[in-house]
């Protein structure tokens, strides 16, 4: 009789650990209907919000000048000319050719974002002109001003700075955009201004 109880018990001990081993496996546990639920999501896209200039002002005023620009109607259907694209070059490689950087307040906005690796700050045109001033060399060259093709806006890359921190390959970036003569955005008719500084 207590050979048989052994014997059922050792019988119930394997079935519970077969049980929990199943349980403990890799493989989880399909949850009904996951994958189709995984299907349609993948085939359904993701609306993209709109974001328009309403939902800009409630941020500081430095804040919404110096963020990126976001895709608008206007920006979709204004080609940058290749005329200005020039212009903005010549104008940008004239201040770097001086030793002090002559005129380049004149390309700076009132307020200007910059990123270096050390972080980032956002410093008004004087002080982002001194900086510029401090970091500055001799030989430094605009080797190329691309356009945005997302918004109103060029990226004019500038290389031979002396490499010095925070300026490891010696390259700065300018983002340009047209701003009015108080400093709000104007794609159609405003100047060319630099609103946000990469050192890199």
């Amino acid at each position: 009789m207590l050979g048989i109880r052994a014997a059922l018990a050792l019988v119930g001990c394997a079935i519970v650990c077969s049980g929990c081993s199943a349980l403990l496996a890799a493989d989880p546990t399909p949850v009904p209907g996951a994958a189709a639920t995984l299907t349609r999501s993948s085939r359904t896209p993701i609306p993209t919000p709109v974001r328009t200039a309403a939902a800009l002002t409630s941020a500081s005023p430095v804040a919404s000048r110096v963020a990126v620009a976001l895709q608008s109607p206007t920006a979709a259907n204004r080609d940058v000319t290749d005329e200005e694209v020039s212009q903005v070059q010549q104008q940008l490689q004239r201040s770097l050719d001086s030793a002090n950087l002559s005129g380049i307040e004149s390309l700076l906005l009132d307020h200007v974002s910059l990123s270096t690796s050390e972080g980032g700050q956002v410093m008004d045109a004087a002080g982002a002109a001194s900086w510029l001033r401090d970091h500055a060399g001799h030989g430094i060259q605009v080797t190329r001003v691309d356009r945005s093709t997302q918004a109103v806006m060029l990226e004019a890359q500038t290389e031979g700075w002396p490499t010095q921190p925070p300026l490891e390959q010696g390259q700065v970036n300018f983002g340009l955009r047209r701003y009015d003569a108080n400093g709000r955005e104007d794609e159609d008719k405003g100047d060319w201004k630099v609103d946000v500084v990469t050192a890199l």
